[in-house]
């Protein structure tokens, strides 16, 4: 007993799994109907808040139970989204969402986002884009520095250096710290310059076109004509809402892109994903890319992306691999394990 004791450090509980290895038991609650939805008839799947005991590995991705569960109830993947403390993406896991034995997710349809259409007379609206305008109250300007590499050649020495003063655009800090939490921190009295002198120092990172769609939105909750911007005006705003935490904003800017998405762009987009943290991007652009996978490949663009950001090609291949069919696989190839598993519904 006592050389038990000395090997286990003086502890009899048996040891412990590698942590990586450990399983968690769970609930998949229906928070509604599901149903299979098709042309001619719909069929019910799942009542509501009928119970799907679940058993998976504290380290392994959601996107597993995602499938296995679409599959044992007859649904369409794609159409399902589930929830826990927030909404849980295919890169998540059971540890890294902090689940629980006994904890319970919730699954439902996915909802469609939402079109909301503002009539230009509506009064808030217009309120809104008035004090936008309204040059006597501004106490902020954002600073953006012209690219010099625009200036005519044949300008003179003052007119050149005339073109290439700062653009400012003005706006009020009352409306930008309720609206974004960085704008909160940077205009907190005492803590920076930019809270007295209410200057934002853009340079050349973001141009105007972006800043006045990211003031537009700020004031109103609205762009106008998004829907006419390029996937490059989109990415810029996506990369202008994920430095200053305008967190709504960079979610527009990613359903705007994930409708944009082509052959010809997937790998700059999977590339964006990345640089700006884009889950909901990069789950559409990998699907995108595995849906296409031969024409997306051969292209040299994908090919240089994926030299640039190699870490990419993980997710690509786990999405691979979420493909590849159940079974022995044949020559003495390893058989695929499925860990979620059924225990008992009710």
């Amino acid at each position: 007993m006592a050389e038990q004791q000395d090997n286990n450090n003086g502890n009899n509980n048996p040891p412990q799994q590698a942590r990586g290895q450990e399983h968690i038991e769970f609930t998949v609650r229906a928070a509604e109907d599901l149903y299979l939805r098709g042309t001619q008839r719909t069929e019910l799947r799942v009542a509501s808040e009928t119970n799907y005991s679940c058993l998976m590995l504290k380290s392994q991705r959601f996107s597993s139970l995602f499938r296995h569960y679409a599959k044992y109830h007859g649904l369409k993947k794609d159409t399902l989204e589930y929830f826990f403390v927030s909404e849980l993406q295919n890169d998540d896991t059971p540890e890294s969402v902090m689940l629980q034995r006994g904890d319970v997710i919730m699954v439902q349809k996915k909802k469609e986002p939402e079109n909301v259409v503002v009539e230009d007379d509506d009064p808030f609206r217009v309120d809104m884009i008035t004090l936008m305008t309204d040059a006597e109250h501004q106490d902020a300007v954002f600073v953006i520095e012209r690219d010099s590499t625009n200036t005519p050649k044949f300008m003179s020495p003052s007119s050149a250096a005339r073109h290439l003063d700062p653009i400012r655009v003005k706006a009020h800090k009352s409306i930008l710290t309720a609206r974004g939490e960085y704008f909160k921190g940077l205009f907190r009295k005492g803590c920076w310059s930019e809270s007295d002198e209410g200057i934002i120092n853009v340079g050349t990172e973001f141009n105007e076109p972006t800043i006045r769609r990211m003031l537009e939105w700020v004031y109103s909750n609205r762009i106008r004509n998004f829907e006419d911007c390029s996937a490059q005006d989109a990415m810029d705003l996506l990369r202008l809402s994920d430095k200053w935490l305008l967190r709504d904003l960079k979610r527009i800017c990613e359903l705007k892109l994930i409708s944009m998405i082509q052959i010809e762009n997937c790998a700059k987009l999977l590339c964006a994903t990345h640089e700006y943290d884009a889950k909901r991007l990069r789950t559409a652009t990998v699907k995108f890319i595995m849906d296409n996978v031969k024409e997306v490949t051969t292209l040299k663009g994908f090919k240089d992306e994926m030299n640039a950001f190699p870490q990419l090609l993980i997710p690509l291949l786990q999405e691979a691999a979420e493909l590849i069919p159940e079974g022995d696989g044949g020559g003495g190839k390893r058989r695929r394990v499925e860990v979620v598993k059924i225990e008992g519904q009710g």
